[in-house]
């Protein structure tokens, strides 16, 4: 079980980070994934208008990339109630504690407050515009925003998911949902919720096209859906190694001392180009300039954009085909939820 929140079209660093792999576990697996809705609410509940639009594009970018309604469960988490009844009876039995020592939601506290400063210092140079951080942060004080893992823990309880993929570094998310998965069991009766397993699973990283982190927030992403010329624009841009002040110069393509960031259209050639050794070898000898570098990516590049382009416009001209998808999913998704649901009420003595 899996799930993204939906904040708009996805990116490289998404595809590389997640869905690639949600693609081939649902050869392997009974899959669920689930477009979190609820889950962005705990951040973006002040502006929701663009919601829905978010929801459709990003199933179509999970179509498009290769995820398969006949093999693997898509639905809108909201659409199956069953999550904030689950939710509602583990935070009964989640220690206050736990929520608050969270390491990741005291990072995203002080992430979040500082880009919803940004952000509003951007629209204007009004008084109300500009608040200082520490207001920033309190708007995210919320009950939702705190209590977040509970939530998550319910996503992936309901499903009896025997193991949930994950990077090296979201483990400490998927350890809280076990330890709430343990303590309800050890309260009601072991075996009632399946305690998961992690599926550690390769994340490459992935530079955004000037060196950090590929991010929208940061402006610094490639779309899944660039267009030909869109996709070649950022190429050209992308940041490479400033220590290069001519084409015959030992270039360090990936991050050293020299350039700690790595060059961001090497790490695109690993992915994409079968002939990514060579080009690492040439960069360093000084024998290929960066534009030249660059033009070798596009070919390759392109072929895999223009695969998902095709998958992705034949579902998007089906009047109605996401929401199909999505109700065909939720159908499935709710059957199951009912079921883990009725367990749980059992075993609380609530039947």
């Amino acid at each position: 079980m899996s799930g993204m929140r939906p904040t708009g079209r996805l990116h490289l660093g998404n595809y590389w980070g997640a869905l690639k792999n949600w693609v081939d576990l649902q050869e392997a697996y009974q899959c669920y994934f689930a477009v979190a809705s609820w889950h962005m609410l705990t951040t973006g509940y002040d502006d929701t208008s663009s919601l829905l639009e978010n929801e459709r594009e990003m199933v179509l970018d999970w179509l498009g990339a290769g995820l398969d309604p006949g093999k693997a469960v898509i639905f809108r988490q909201s659409d199956v109630t069953e999550h904030a009844e689950l939710a509602l009876l583990l935070g009964m039995i989640t220690p206050l504690s736990w929520l608050e020592n969270n390491p990741t939601w005291k990072e995203q506290l002080q992430e979040l407050a500082k880009s919803k400063r940004e952000k509003m210092l951007a629209s204007g140079p009004t008084q109300e515009a500009q608040p200082r951080e520490a207001e920033a942060r309190e708007e995210l004080r919320t009950h939702g925003f705190l209590g977040y893992p509970v939530l998550q823990a319910a996503d992936i309880l309901m499903y009896g998911a025997e193991v949930v993929p994950v990077g090296q570094d979201q483990l400490p998310h998927l350890e809280l949902s076990r330890e709430i998965a343990r303590k309800f069991n050890g309260l009601y009766g072991e075996g009632t919720l399946t305690v998961p397993q992690p599926l550690l699973t390769e994340t490459p990283k992935l530079p955004g096209i000037d060196g950090r982190k590929m991010s929208k927030s940061y402006g610094n992403a490639i779309d899944m859906l660039e267009t030909t010329e869109s996709l070649s624009k950022k190429v050209m841009a992308a940041y490479t190694d400033p220590t290069r002040l001519r084409a015959t110069d030992p270039g360090h393509p990936e991050p050293c001392p020299e350039n700690p960031p790595g060059c961001s259209v090497y790490a695109l050639h690993k992915l994409y180009n079968t002939d990514w050794p060579r080009r690492g070898d040439e960069c360093r000898a000084g024998h290929i300039g960066c534009v030249a570098c660059k033009k070798l990516l596009l070919p390759p590049l392109e072929a895999g954009f223009a695969k998902f382009r095709e998958r992705r416009a034949s579902y998007a001209s089906q009047p109605g085909r996401v929401e199909q998808v999505l109700d065909e999913g939720r159908k499935k998704a709710k059957a199951a939820a009912e079921r883990t649901l009725e367990k749980v009420r059992r075993a609380m003595r609530l039947r």
